[in-house]
């Protein structure tokens, strides 16, 4: 009975790929490829349960899933894994993609935070012409923006040729609104850089749902110009009207 049913529910994602389908019949159709035998269905019932969505099901801790009746480790890791492979695959196709515009390094920054529960803090490093040299998470989640080492930033962005980059980081269930330690920090962040002619071009700041460009802000766009002003001259009153 359970075989009849896989081999009809693969066929109508073959038919129809996922639409039709609730969130808990797709929780179903993963764990089909993690759990050979046994009724699947009620599992991912028992994860929505639990979880309360789709996106928290695949975001949860691996211990938390498998404390539920029927997800083993197998199931685990595979659902464990789906946001990752997100973030690999839409990071991949956009690799090459001239960074011209910040609708697209939105849409090539965001994949990287997809999924992530605690704040991680990414540097961009493009070449000469805007093109993507290298990604790299400067922090794991374990430190705050304030606690980035701006030295082993600029190591990086000599590491990987960088002619200018854009630094990112998330608000996970907060505003993208910057802090005022984020301002700090980039403002210290852009006068290292330009003691190494290395142009830091933005400022991103993703919350769950949206984003804050700090170049694009009126407020905070004369930090990202580059200019001949000496580099201890660059600190000034974002806030001048408080």
């Amino acid at each position: 009975m359970h075989e009849g049913h896989r081999e009809r529910v693969r066929e109508k994602v073959r038919q129809t790929g996922l639409n039709g389908f609730s969130p808990h019949e797709i929780l179903e159709l993963l764990l089909f490829y993690a759990c050979p035998r046994g009724d699947t269905n009620a599992t991912a019932h028992r994860l929505m349960d639990r979880f309360g969505s789709l996106s928290a099901v695949l975001e949860a801790p691996y211990e938390e899933l498998i404390a539920v009746d029927g997800v083993g480790d197998a199931a685990a890791t595979l659902l464990g894994l789906v946001p990752e492979l997100f973030r690999k695959y839409t990071a991949d196709k956009a690799a090459k993609t001239v960074m011209d515009s910040v609708d697209a390094v939105v849409n090539y920054l965001r994949p990287r935070f997809f999924g992530l529960t605690t704040e991680h803090i990414g540097m961009l490093c493009l070449d000469i012409s805007g093109r993507v040299n290298n990604f790299t998470f400067l922090s794991d989640g374990s430190l705050k923006l304030a606690q980035l080492d701006v030295r082993k930033a600029a190591q990086v962005a000599l590491r990987n040729n960088a002619e200018s980059v854009i630094l990112a980081h998330n608000h996970p269930g907060g505003l993208p609104n910057p802090s005022r330690a984020d301002l700090t920090t980039t403002q210290t962040l852009i006068q290292t850089f330009r003691a190494i002619n290395i142009r830091v071009a933005d400022h991103i700041i993703f919350s769950d749902e949206d984003y804050f460009s700090m170049s694009s802000h009126e407020r905070f766009a004369p930090m990202f110009l580059m200019s001949s002003v000496p580099s201890g001259e660059m600190r000034i009153n974002l806030y001048q009207d408080e």
